[in-house]
């Protein structure tokens, strides 16, 4: 890698710093491998380093004694885990910022990453796509300077491979078994690499890991907390006004009564392996030049995930179909327990955490959610270097594949089945929220079908205005109304990524000069990010195949939430998927034949002679769908970037001052061919023919450049007291997924009652990066070998970060365009409350929605940091050793509304404890993570409204033996608290989900050879 790709090369695994009594001699007898070798590792890079910088190295075992790459550098101080995701992607948060935020680098330089964005900001690199078995080292740079690739307004997190030539030669085999406790699931791990130096001068290296990944994620939550104002009935279809029991609610909370309308208890269960490899060769063809190339390869594929849940929904309101009785049933509660009282600024509200009721609706939802991370890159390198000169000549091909996919099946018993003369259709619930804690929920379902599932499936098919569900008659109706229903749905998503690069690099040093060399280069990359989605649909599918002997007995009801949260239903059915999509697949195309889209990269199929459109389980695709015309698209950016800057390093009035000051400057060409998909919302995609829309290419162009100064040192005031400085400007490029670029009209259901709405979403395609200037001072005490204190204060003025369009002129134009796209309405006004379609004859309205850059956010921050060996004790104290950090994060800004921002995944304060024993026998560590408490944003169907996540902590351990000189053999246990991760709305007693993970231990034998 080049030389400057950091400042400090990542440190030899076989070298470590001597460690020194009281009179300077060396101690022979104290330990440098293991867990002390590591920190020690890590702490002289940082010392090492102009930049403000934190590492981890691999320990003298060749590993990271951590559970994946994000759990390890979590560590580290402002780095933050992020648990949301079901499948350990360990995404992170740094520094007071969400993940997009930070740019992942692999030595240096750019790959491609397997990211599949979101609107939330908070896509990042799935760090748990990687086996830390491939890194020697990796480095959090917090202070990017002009040679560093711009892109990590955080910071940079360089994950770091060793040359060959660096490498010592010979060999390590590794066998490993990890058990989680939840399911009682087992995975081996097994893993090897060798070393070869073939001549002095000339070496290879090659390292493979293969795991078997099998783990799952217990949840219950309460989706919505529902105010059902006006609609809520207690008493066989009493109705608002006559109902005593709500009438007093009603008057005594004006804020509203809530209730938990929908209840769900799931189980995500992941199974799939993860490869990864990595290789290179170097030749040191001359004392001057040396040729390199180094690869990597990696390959996460959970493709047997599965998430089963179940959900009971109370938020069926007042009858609203006209084609039943005025008898049949709708949900109403027959108890409410005591009111839970929150004071907000419109008046009190009531929250209702335990009720039983009747006619409810149930769901059995058995969804397959496979999921790929792939990405693999060849880094090909030449440096020319003599005591004057040194030219590093650097490419990079890069391609990554992310696949999210899902078929969703629900069993739907539906509140409107009518089985009885009184309305009443048998379903009854008693539910408790358990407080503040969801693990002490409990609720009791009763069904009159045990298997769910209607005699004679559901014949019906999807109604014009519902391509996702099919149904059952329904008793005593017509015999096109539909009772219970059959539901077919989710979402599927490919994202492509290709990355192409070349950079130079020329220095000049200077020896017996202040200013010690003059650094420039350049750097060009081609990037283009295709992106593919689709969504399923019940639309021609053959569910009249389906049975009751389809049901079966959910496979997790004996140990769901590891046996902690016993109140759980036992009502809980299950689906084989692939028995489903075999009975109810190859579709019926006739109904739905439509246009097929040209040029879309990914995964649709056409279904041969009939032109339609299939998603990836052979069903038709939903036209109308966000996650259809939304998201096809390619986006391509082509990147010119230079950059100079000045070293020096001398004395200053008697102290050493290093360090460095340049600017880079980028220059992007951005080009966005998306799908344009008129005409496809509903109605008119839904008309039956041969073709009911146009699909079509729209082309949209950007270009934008930055200029980024940084300027940064380090003083050694003395030989254990150092200062750092540094100022940096850089930006981030939103994920291509974030930047929805085709601007849309959903127009409204003609079989809808009421006011006609149509719905807008404004293309993102005038979004800019967002840019920082970023301020950086530490303090740190090298007070002996292998020991530190340090504290370091930074703050980020953040321009341009994205959020919701709130300007009304925008959301709603009087010509009712945008961009020069014209929606096709006519003429808007805004009449200060709703935007109406002026002359329409059914006064129609419009809603928009979009994102746009927001106004600056200032985020500020304090890191503490300590480090220490005991080996200055007398005796076994002598082994001990230890480290913990503790960071703080504040952050200020408000929207374009006046609103106060809140960035989401990131916590206020976050500590680590590690401490260790050791010695040449055997090695214990114990680490302590607590985070506080931290917001996250409004989302799917999962997780609804915004929430909060409470505080958090958790206690990891390591033991590791040397059995030889070659063989060691080390166990890990994480979680051994068995921390749950919690979530709630406005108020702790307002409790929105709760996940069990349980404990994972892990055993592993290594040798070396």
């Amino acid at each position: 890698m080049p030389a400057w790709a950091q400042q400090t090369p990542a440190p030899a695994p076989s070298t470590a710093p001597e460690t020194l009594d009281d009179a300077g001699k060396p101690q022979d007898d104290i330990v440098v491998t293991g867990f002390r070798q590591s920190y020690a590792d890590a702490l002289r890079t940082k010392r090492d380093s102009v930049q403000v910088t934190d590492s981890i190295s691999s320990d003298g075992l060749g590993r990271f004694p951590d559970l994946n790459v994000g759990e390890a550098i979590q560590r580290l101080p402002g780095v933050q885990i992020n648990r949301e995701a079901d499948s350990r992607n360990a995404t992170i948060s740094l520094r007071g910022l969400p993940g997009t935020f930070a740019r992942t680098t692999l030595n240096g330089v750019g790959f491609a990453d397997p990211i599949l964005g979101s609107a939330t900001n908070t896509a990042s690199t799935p760090l748990g796509a990687f086996n830390s078995d491939i890194f020697s080292a990796i480095t959090v740079i917090k202070s990017p300077d002009a040679s560093d690739l711009a892109g990590g307004l955080s910071g940079n997190i360089d994950l770091r491979i060793a040359p060959a030539l660096s490498r010592k030669a010979g060999g390590f085999l590794k066998a490993s078994y990890e058990y989680d406790d939840l399911g009682k699931l087992g995975s081996p791990q097994f893993s090897g690499g060798y070393n070869a130096h073939i001549t002095d001068n000339f070496a290879v290296f090659g390292v493979l890991a293969y795991k078997e990944e099998k783990f799952r994620r217990d949840s219950i939550s309460v989706n919505t907390w529902a105010n059902r104002l006006g609609s809520i009935q207690v008493g066989n279809q009493k109705t608002p006004g006559t109902n005593p029991v709500y009438d007093a609610l009603a008057a005594q909370y004006p804020g509203g009564v809530f209730y938990p309308s929908q209840i769900r208890q799931f189980v995500r269960f992941n199974k799939g392996h993860l490869l990864t490899g990595t290789g290179g060769a170097e030749w040191q063809a001359s004392d001057e030049f040396k040729v390199g190339v180094t690869g990597f390869y990696t390959e996460r594929n959970l493709s047997q995930g599965t998430n089963q849940l179940q959900y009971v929904d109370t938020s069926a309101g007042n009858n609203t179909n006209t084609a039943l009785s005025a008898t049949s049933a709708v949900a109403h509660f027959t108890s409410l327990g005591t009111p839970y009282v929150v004071q907000t600024a419109t008046g009190p509200k009531a929250y209702i955490n335990s009720f039983s009721a009747e006619n409810l609706q149930t769901y059995d939802s058995i969804r397959s959610e496979p999921a790929k991370q792939k990405t693999w890159a060849i880094t090909p390198s030449a440096q020319f270097k003599n005591d004057q000169w040194q030219i590093d000549l650097q490419g990079t091909v890069s391609r990554a594949q992310v696949l999210a996919n899902q078929i969703e099946l629900d069993i739907i018993e539906n509140p409107y089945r009518n089985l009885g003369s009184a309305g009443l259709n048998g379903i009854t619930a008693s539910a408790n929220t358990g407080g503040t804690d969801l693990s002490n929920f409990s609720i009791l379902l009763n069904t009159p079908n045990t298997s769910h599932i209607p005699l004679g499936g559901y014949p019906l098919p999807s109604a014009a205005n519902q391509a996702t569900q099919a149904g059952a008659p329904m008793p005593g109706q017509a015999a096109t109304i539909q009772g219970d229903r059959f539901g077919v749905t989710g979402t599927n998503g490919l994202g492509l990524n290709d990355l192409n690069a070349a950079q130079v690099d020329i220095e000049r040093k200077f020896e017996g000069s202040f200013l010690s060399g003059i650094q420039a280069g350049a750097r060009y990359e081609n990037n283009k990010y295709s992106s593919t989605g689709s969504r399923n649909t019940s639309l021609g599918a053959n569910t009249g195949n389906i049975t009751p002997a389809m049901s079966l007995v959910n496979p997790y009801l004996n140990d769901f939430f590891g046996g902690t949260a016993p109140g759980y239903d036992s009502a809980w059915r299950s689906l084989d998927v692939n028995q489903i999509l075999t009975a109810i697949t190859p579709v019926n195309t006739q109904p739905r034949t439509t246009a097929n889209p040209n040029g879309l990269p990914g995964q649709f199929v056409i279904a041969p002679g009939t032109g339609v459109f299939l998603t990836p389980y052979g069903l038709v695709n939903n036209y109308w769908d966000p996650n259809y015309w939304n998201n096809n698209f390619t986006n391509r950016n082509n990147i010119l970037s230079v950059y100079g800057m000045v070293k020096f390093d001398g004395d200053i009035l008697g102290v050493r001052v290093r360090g460095n000051a340049g600017l880079r400057y980028e220059h992007t060409d951005n080009k966005i061919v998306a799908l344009d998909c008129r005409n496809c919302s509903a109605p008119l995609s839904l008309v039956a023919g041969p073709v009911n829309h146009q699909v079509t290419d729209r082309t949209y162009k950007n270009e934008y450049g930055y200029l980024l100064p940084s300027a940064m040192f380090a003083a050694d005031l003395s030989d254990k007291l150092l200062l750092r400085g540094a100022y940096y400007e850089t930006y981030v490029r939103p994920q291509p997924r974030d930047n929805v670029p085709v601007t849309s009209v959903q127009s409204p259901d003609p079989a809808a009652a009421g006011v006609p709405v149509y719905n807008v979403t404004i293309g993102a395609i005038n979004l800019k990066p967002y840019t920082a200037d970023s301020f950086d001072l530490s303090l740190e005490w090298y007070n002996r070998p292998g020991g530190l204190f340090a504290i370091a204060v930074y703050q980020k003025n953040v321009k341009g970060y994205i959020g919701p369009i709130t300007d009304r002129s925008v959301l709603c134009p009087t010509n009712g365009q945008f961009n020069g796209i014209d929606y096709g309405l006519g003429t808007l006004q805004d009449d200060g409350v709703n935007c109406n379609v002026v002359g329409d004859p059914l006064h129609a309205r419009v809603v928009t929605t979009g994102i746009t850059n927001q106004g600056p956010i200032r985020v500020r921050g304090v890191e503490l940091a300590i480090q220490q060996n005991f080996d200055f004790l007398p005796g076994f104290l002598k082994n001990f050793g230890g480290a913990a950090n503790y960071t703080y994060t504040t952050i200020s800004g408000k929207d374009t509304s006046g609103k106060p921002i809140t960035l989401p995944s990131v916590s206020k304060n976050n500590i680590n404890v590690i401490g260790y024993y050791e010695t040449k026998l055997f090695g214990l560590r114990l680490v302590y993570n607590w985070r506080d408490k931290y917001d996250l944003a409004a989302g799917n169907s999962f997780v609804g409204d915004a929430r909060s996540v409470k505080a958090r902590s958790q206690l990891d351990a390591s033991a590791s033996i040397n059995i030889t000189k070659r063989i060691s053999l080390s166990v890990d246990a994480f979680n051994l608290t068995n921390a749950t991760r919690s979530e709630y709305e406005t108020d702790p007693m307002l409790p929105r989900r709760i996940d069990y993970d349980g404990r994972t231990y892990q055993a592993t034998l290594r040798a070396s050879f």
